[in-house]
């Protein structure tokens, strides 16, 4: 799933959202690389909710990160 990066630095699922002027777009395979296999792009239980993602050393209080990024 690609992913946006909003000029204020809120990552958003694309899928689910609108281009914004100023957006950097990850793809799909970069996505997976930066989710899937480092684990620096993370997110919660709730994703299919609210589309955010959060850099691994960026994670706002309150946010419990789903299990598979703890791995």
């Amino acid at each position: 799933m690609a992913v946006r990066i909003r000029s204020n630095g809120d990552i958003i699922c694309a899928a689910t959202s609108l281009p914004k002027s100023g957006d950097t777009y990850l793809d799909d395979d970069l996505h997976y690389k930066l989710s899937v296999e480092l684990k620096v792009l993370v997110t919660d239980a709730d994703h299919l909710i609210h589309g955010r993602w959060w850099w691994k050393h960026e994670i706002p209080k309150g946010i419990k990160v789903d299990e598979f990024y703890l791995e």
